[in-house]
């Protein structure tokens, strides 16, 4: 039985993430970019909102963070696990994303082999004594990367200004250039398209995701 990549999004109301904590506090100002669970220390990634983010590197380091700045704003902190990540760490699944809601929780974007391990997940945070609730469950469609081909028809198109407005070209100019059929050249630019198609829509799915959560309670 072929299996699918499954979509969960889990919210922890009683998170005990201490980085979590430092944004409850205000200690730091930013939201999640990455986050790598670990079963020991977990690595934050936060994007600061402001330049600082209200930041005292030494006041942190006095409570077992390691704090690392880096440019554009960015934050990796690791500190040691939380339950929630503990419980990730040990199990089959990817955390696409992390969402803190102030006042109310933290949500993990997770990729799972299917709704049993999301289930599995969901009843150990339980079992652990965490009030967890599902948000959303949904098949999940990841994107395929071009091909050498498809990447080169498209780079190609665009260079020759195939996709400007008016076009300065035509498929069978396209065609020419490349040394290929023109119905080959459009079935590798329809490829190209629909893929980055899908990946835009992706994007604009984790979007949504967000600003559902930030409407919960």
């Amino acid at each position: 039985m072929t299996r699918y990549p499954f979509h969960t999004l889990i919210l922890i109301r009683d998170t005990d993430c201490k980085v979590c904590q430092l944004l409850e506090t205000g200690l730091i100002e930013g939201v999640f970019k990455h986050l790598r669970c670990g079963e020991t220390f977990s690595t934050h990634l936060i994007q600061l909102i402001r330049s600082d983010g209200g930041l005292k590197s030494r006041n942190l380091r006095a409570f077992g963070f390691s704090v690392y700045r880096l440019s554009d704003g960015l934050l990796l902190i690791e500190s040691p696990s939380c339950t929630a990540c503990k419980i990730v760490s040990k199990s089959p699944c990817i955390p696409r994303q992390a969402i803190y809601i102030p006042r109310t929780g933290i949500i993990y974007n997770l990729i799972t082999p299917g709704p049993r391990v999301s289930k599995r997940i969901v009843e150990k945070l339980a079992a652990a004594g965490k009030d967890v609730e599902v948000v959303e469950e949904s098949r999940l469609v990841l994107p395929r990367t071009l091909t050498k081909k498809q990447y080169l028809v498209l780079v190609t198109a665009m260079k020759m200004g195939y996709f400007n407005t008016p076009r300065e070209c035509t498929l069978s100019e396209v065609s020419s250039e490349l040394g290929l059929s023109k119905s080959t050249v459009y079935r590798y630019l329809k490829a190209a398209l629909k893929k980055l198609a899908l990946e835009a829509l992706l994007q604009y799915e984790a979007i949504r995701e967000r600003g559902k959560a930030s409407l919960i309670y």
